[in-house]
Formats: C-alpha cells, sequence, structure tokens
C-alpha cells in the first residue's frame, strides 16, 4: 500500500482500528477457553477426580498462573524482538496441543500438568501481552479506550463460555468440551497470521490516525532496546503496579472461578447460575470500555483507582446480596463493570509510563509480581469454602486487598503529579 492509499485509508476507517478486532478475536479464544471455562468445569472436574471436593480442583488456576512467573518475561521479551503474527499464532497452537492432551488425562495431576505446561503460554502470547501490545502499538491517544475495547472479547467470552460449555458437557462431558477447545484453538492460529500488522508505520500510518509531517517509518536499529531484568526489578513504580493489579486480580479470579458454585450453594439452580456468571462477563466487557474511556477523560491512573475501588465495593455487597437472584445479578453487572476497568487501565497506565516501545517487556516483568498474588486467590476462597461452607472470610480479605491496591496506586507518583 503506498503512503498515498495509507492517508485515504486513514480517513476513511485507521487501520488500527482492524487491529483492535484482531485483538478482540485473540482475547476472546484465549481468555474463554483458558480462563472463563474453570468456573463452568469446576464442578464436574470436582466429581470426576476429587470426590466433589473443589480445592484440588481449584489449583487448575494456580497450575496455570504460576508458570506464568517464568512465560510472562519470555512472552514479553519474544514480543519486543519477534513479528506478533507468529507470536499469537504460536500460542494458538499451543493451546490446541494442551486442550487436545487435556481431553486424554485419566487423573488430576496430568490434568494440572497439562495446563501448567502450556495454558500459560498460549494465555500470555495470544491475550495479555501479545493481543495488548498489538493493540499499543497502535494507538498513544486513545490507547486506554482502543484497549478497552479489544478487551471487550476477553470479557464477552466468559457471557458465551458458560452456555457453550453447558452444551459441549451435554453432548460429550468434559473430554468432548476440551476436544472442541483444541479445534478451535487450532482454527484460531491461521487466522491471527494473516491478519495482523504489528505497526502503523508497515501502512504509512501514525499512530491514532494522527497526520504527522515525517514520515512514520521506525528501523529495528533505531528501535530502543528491551529494558533489562535487573532495571525493571529496581524500579519502585513497577513494583506498585504489579502489586496493585495482583491484588486486584487475585479478588477477581477468585471469584470468577467460584462464582458458579457460589450461586448454585445460595440456592440457585443452574441456569440462574449461569445467568450470573453471563452477567459479569458482560459487565466486565462493558467496564473496559467505560474504563477506557476513563482513562481518556481522567487520566490512566485515575481509572485504575475507580476500578480497584468499585471491585472492593462489590465484593463486600456479595454475602449480603447471595440469598436474591434479583439483588445478586444486578451485583453481578456492578462487579462485572468495575472488575473490567483493571486490566485496560493497568494495561495503559504501563504503557504510559513506560512507551509503546517498552510496553511488551514491560507487562511481562509485571506478572512476577502479579502472578504469585493473582494465583493463590481462587485455592484460597475453595479452601475457605471446604472448611467452612461458605466464601465469606475469604471475599472480605479480598476486599481489604482491594483497599491495600487503592494505597499503592496513590502512592505512584507520574510526571504530570511533580509538573
Amino acid at each position: 500500500m503506498s503512503e498515498d492509499d495509507g492517508g485515504f485509508e486513514e480517513q476513511r476507517v485507521f487501520y488500527g482500528w482492524r487491529m483492535v478486532g484482531v485483538a478482540f478475536f485473540s482475547h476472546l479464544v484465549a481468555a474463554g477457553l483458558g480462563f472463563y471455562a474453570l468456573p463452568r468445569l469446576l464442578v464436574p472436574l470436582a466429581n470426576e477426580f476429587a470426590g466433589g471436593e473443589r480445592a484440588g480442583v481449584a489449583l487448575l488456576l494456580p497450575a496455570m498462573s504460576l508458570p506464568g512467573v517464568i512465560v510472562s518475561p519470555l512472552i514479553g521479551r519474544a514480543v519486543g524482538r519477534f513479528p506478533l503474527r507468529r507470536v499469537l499464532a504460536a500460542g494458538a497452537l499451543v493451546l490446541a496441543i494442551g486442550f487436545a492432551l487435556a481431553s486424554q488425562v485419566n487423573s488430576l495431576w496430568q490434568l494440572l500438568c497439562v495446563y501448567a505446561i502450556t495454558v500459560p503460554v498460549g494465555v500470555a502470547a495470544m491475550s495479555n501481552i501479545g493481543a495488548n501490545a498489538l493493540v499499543t502499538n497502535w494507538f498513544d491517544r486513545r490507547r486506554p479506550l482502543a484497549l478497552g475495547i479489544s478487551q471487550f472479547g476477553l470479557s464477552i467470552s466468559g457471557a458465551l463460555i458458560a452456555f457453550f460449555i453447558g452444551w459441549t458437557l451435554s453432548q460429550g462431558g468434559w473430554r468432548g468440551t476440551y476436544l472442541w477447545f483444541s479445534a478451535i484453538a487450532l482454527v484460531t492460529g491461521p487466522l491471527l497470521w494473516v491478519s495482523i500488522t504489528d505497526r502503523p508505520s508497515e501502512k504509512g500510518l501514525h499512530p491514532d490516525g494522527d497526520h504527522r509531517d515525517v514520515a512514520p517509518v521506525v528501523e529495528a536499529e533505531d528501535k530502543p532496546k528491551p529494558m533489562k531484568f535487573g532495571v525493571a526489578m529496581r524500579d519502585p513504580t513497577l513494583w506498585l503496579v504489579g502489586i496493585a493489579a495482583g491484588l486486584c486480580f487475585s479478588g477477581i479470579t477468585a471469584m470468577l472461578q467460584n462464582m458458579h458454585a457460589f450461586t448454585t450453594d445460595a440456592g440457585h439452580s443452574l441456569g440462574q447460575a449461569d445467568v450470573v456468571l453471563a452477567t459479569i462477563a458482560v459487565g466486565a466487557a462493558f467496564g473496559k470500555i467505560l474504563f477506557g474511556l476513563l482513562g481518556v477523560r481522567f487520566g490512566e491512573r485515575v481509572a485504575f483507582l475507580i476500578a480497584a475501588l468499585g471491585e472492593g465495593l462489590g465484593l463486600a455487597l456479595l454475602p449480603a446480596a447471595s440469598s436474591s437472584i434479583t439483588l445478586l445479578v444486578p451485583l453481578a453487572l456492578f462487579f462485572g463493570l468495575t472488575l473490567g476497568g483493571v486490566l485496560p487501565a493497568m494495561g495503559a497506565l504501563l504503557a504510559r509510563i513506560y512507551g509503546a516501545e517498552q510496553f511488551g517487556p514491560v507487562i511481562g516483568y509485571v506478572g512476577l509480581m502479579l502472578v504469585p498474588l493473582q494465583m493463590v486467590g481462587a485455592p484460597i476462597a475453595a479452601w475457605v469454602y471446604d472448611q467452612t461452607g461458605n466464601y465469606d472470610a475469604a471475599i472480605y480479605g479480598f476486599v481489604a486487598a482491594s483497599a491495600v491496591a487503592v494505597l499503592a496506586l496513590m502512592a505512584i507518583r507520574l510526571r504530570s503529579d511533580t509538573a
């Protein structure tokens, strides 16, 4: 495409919005199959492998999260060195292999191994790092909104996957469900390969579709080198962002993984539990756009603070609302809206602080702080349930974690704070 063509294309629809659509689709597949499927599979897998006890199956989340401490920095550096189409397509292939293996396991420890080895690679490459890096490359001023729109796919997958798994379980049980997952991931890889353009310079364009006098050509030797590990680990701002995000995600993942069971434990039907889970996902989807707009209007850190405060409030109200489905559904929508803002706000804040060129490595390093906090939430909540018969103590613990996240975000100093 010539520069003239690029200018014409830009005037019609900025090409970066196409990449937002590609990222939307990648988030949809990776998050739906790798993350949002677990709440719906918790009880069937617990009945199959653990005699109905949930704590063991809840270890699937930390099993896929703990390797992220190693995987996230590696994928982050890969994003900085290799074309994004290769990274995202490879992640889809790894997911396809992993789910095919999951359909054949005969014990819980085998399933844990499959999740630990394959799912972290696929999800990081396709969603957490790869898809977010793609959008970050294409936008600057409108980056929070673009990230929010792309991550709409991440959350809406939760609304779709609950009903999809209900159908696959009825057709072929949990083994058939994993075979369906494998087929979907296998088809996704080639689609990502042919759809991705890494940067606006490859189309003769600028971020956000802006007009500039200087041709947007970035030579490989002019690109800044990825931030080194030692430098990142000495950066207090990176630690504050990572701790805040980790504490927020700890409560988010814990309640998402246990929400279906939490709802049925309160005396509601499986269908009503599906609705609650889907409502959270729908709220989170629209929350990503809402908090993207808030980030553009008020700044990325303010959007992150509002999301953390809202998460804590939603969690605090959850036990009192559990017995009434008419209260639980709107609360699930509110909870979804606020938790949906955490991921785009975190990504936009990191991109604002460190720049688009360093985004891949930096978000990979943040995984070192985020993952250990995130992975303990679901098994702690399941363990509390096994010990007490309810989730209340765990929920109030996550409320306290949200408060600490707010304090960490308030401690971050941006350039505008001291200007």
